[in-house]
């Protein structure tokens, strides 16, 4: 993982050596198929081979069919890196057969990912398209459980391989709407992955119930697949296969009651996005998303209205634009001149979709990978920024859309919860500038609760959150990289809560608000994986119920910031959330010219 191959040769030297003496076959085994294994990580899968076959000798002998089906399938990754195809698919073949005996299901979709991928070489694209769905359909079976050594192993980055391999082979095939719909399967997929690996409370009873009942299943169904894996006599696998199959049935129902209970909540714990005729249903007139999928060497972007669907696609390696968005976002934070940078993303990103926007009145980003930690309304074009032509949001994936427009209500709660400035015990981080900004907000919304210093507790926003349309904190956030679910706002502590309002809490609270503002640093970033779903504060929020989030993506100046907020809710009064958000930009704008002062806020959900 750290790319210290010469440590882990030393460790499975002396691990090797030591089980060679004790003359543990089933140690010697594993130790020769993770020696194998580093080769191969290392790009030298010649050296990986004869590791492999002897360890696939010495699992076979002892009959240890997990590590045999395991060996198989890194045998086959080696013998398809050096061409050596038909040996690679027999290993693949072997793998796939002693996978689906044992209901191993991550071997599984990797040997079927591996068939795949020598059929597209043999250019059988159409078998390959069937494997790789199958392997698709393995992925979003699995039960979302996920440590969190694997989230840093790139463990949902490799199940991404697949899916980006299906959307281009798609694009070969000429078929970019099913191209779109996969790439919203793998935004899906990846937020359950990262939600799996916590015990989430959530509002409601029923809710509650559901979900408990679906981790409880899961555990169950789990539990069968391991003694199936492990059991040696045809009468066992009789008996464990019966159960599996029993339980699957179960399954099957309850998912099918949580579908219609909550289709919400369906979200969380399995993969059902919608297709690009339910999108386009979802859009008003004027309205243009614009639905990103950046892939190994291409970026790729569906333009999508109401009425049409276009896919622009720019050479590009993702690297490169990562390398380029990190530099950019270094740079508008340290606020130095950036116009060339600007203009070159603008170019990428925005060049071909610009003739084609037309009069657009509002345009959606649904960003992919790095674009997530871009601010679009910031590129420019050589005479005007974005944010001068068009209002902007920005949604996590186009499913997310149906839940946020479900919430709309025709009379607006116009009840205000101001948090500034909690008492967070150390001087260093007031925020006194934050009072300011919050004062603001009475001028236009004066039926306001304003909580400051010790009043701003965590345990009284929790209890009465439910009862405000506008919730406006201006605090400090903190951003967790390894698990988002433990990114917070910090508020005041007292004896029934901690001051960390964290992400994973958020998603069991109930929120009517029409609209969350969270005006702090970096609330609006999440972790970004390969599989993409944004999971931070942004997706707690929108799943607990509001429509719409602003929040920033990083650390802004307090100046700016009080006279953005200022000018946004001046406008909000009588105009929707991205055209007010747009002319509170504007307006810091004038005065602050750099886009570091005004770029950081976005728009999350519903624009109205």
């Amino acid at each position: 993982e750290m790319g210290q191959f010469s440590k882990a040769f030393d460790a499975l030297d002396k691990a090797l050596t030591i089980d060679r003496k004790i003359k543990s076959r089933w140690a010697i085994a594993y130790d020769l198929r993770n020696k194998a294994l580093t080769y191969s990580g290392m790009g030298k899968p010649e050296k990986a081979i004869p590791l492999f076959e002897e360890a696939l000798a010495t699992a076979t002998n002892i009959g240890n069919r997990i590590n045999e089906a395991k060996i198989l399938l890194g045998y086959g990754d080696a013998l398809a890196a050096l061409g050596k195809d038909q040996q690679a698919e027999k290993a693949y073949n072997r793998a796939l057969k002693l996978s689906r005996a044992m209901a191993l299901r991550e071997t599984l979709w990797r040997a079927l990912y591996g068939l795949g991928r020598l059929s597209l070489k043999r250019g059988n694209k159409q078998q390959a398209r069937d494997l790789l769905y199958q392997s698709v359909q393995v992925i979003e079976s699995m039960r979302a459980e996920i440590k969190l050594d694997q989230l840093k192993d790139g463990f949902i980055a490799n199940k991404m391989a697949v899916y980006e391999t299906l959307v281009s082979l798609l694009l070969e095939l000429g078929k970019p709407t099913e191209a779109f719909d996969v790439s919203e399967r793998s935004r899906a997929r990846n937020l359950i992955d990262l939600l799996g690996n916590q015990r989430l409370t959530l509002h409601g009873a029923i809710n509650q119930e559901l979900y408990d009942r679906q981790k409880t299943l899961r555990a169950r169904i789990r539990e069968q697949e391991e003694l199936l894996a492990q059991a040696t006599q045809e009468a066992e696998r009789s008996v464990y296969s019966g159960a599996l199959e029993r339980l699957h049935g179960e399954y099957k129902d309850l998912m099918l009651e949580i579908q219609v209970k909550n289709p919400e909540l369906a979200t969380l714990v399995s993969v059902n996005p919608l297709r690009l005729p339910e999108v386009q249903a979802l859009l008003d007139p004027g309205v243009v998303l614009m639905a990103f999928y950046v892939i190994p060497h291409e970026i790729l972007c569906w333009l999508v209205t109401a009425e049409s669907v276009e896919l622009l696609r720019t050479p590009f390696g993702r690297e490169t634009l990562g390398k380029l968005i990190l530099d950019y976002r270094r740079m508008i934070q340290n606020l130095e001149p950036l116009e060339i940078q600007s203009k070159e993303l603008h170019s990428l990103l925005l060049s071909k979709a610009v003739s084609k926007l037309g009069q657009a009145r509002v345009l959606g980003i649904i960003p992919h990978g790095t674009l997530h930690y871009l601010s679009f309304a910031t590129l420019f074009d050589g005479q005007n920024y974005l944010a001068d032509r068009h209002s902007l949001f920005y949604l996590p994936s186009a499913s997310v859309f149906r839940y946020t427009l479900k919430r709309r209500k025709a009379e607006k709660n116009d009840r205000v919860l101001a948090i500034a400035n909690p008492d967070l015990r150390n001087p260093a981080l007031d925020l006194p500038f934050a009072e300011r900004e919050v004062d603001t907000i009475a001028w236009n919304f004066p039926h306001i609760t304003l909580l400051t210093g010790e009043k701003a507790t965590e345990s009284w926003v929790i209890r009465h959150i439910d009862e405000f349309g506008i919730i406006h904190l201006a605090s400090h956030g903190e951003f967790d990289p390894i698990n988002p679910l433990f990114s917070s706002v910090k508020l005041t502590r007292d004896a029934r809560a901690d001051g960390n309002l964290e992400a994973s809490e958020v998603f069991g609270l109930r929120i009517n608000a029409d609209l969350v503002v969270l005006s702090a640093c970096q609330t609006g970033l999440g972790r970004v994986t390969g599989g993409d779903d944004v999971i931070g504060m942004n997706r707690a929020f929108l799943y607990a119920g509001t429509h719409a989030m602003i929040s920033s993506l990083w650390r802004v100046s307090d100046v700016s910031t009080a006279m953005l907020v200022k000018q946004f809710y001046r406008s909000y009064r009588g105009a929707d959330k991205a055209d007010s958000l747009r002319k509170a930009i504007l307006h810091v704008k004038h005065l602050y010219p750099h886009p570091g002062y005004w770029g950081a806020f976005v728009l999350v959900g519903d624009y109205e």
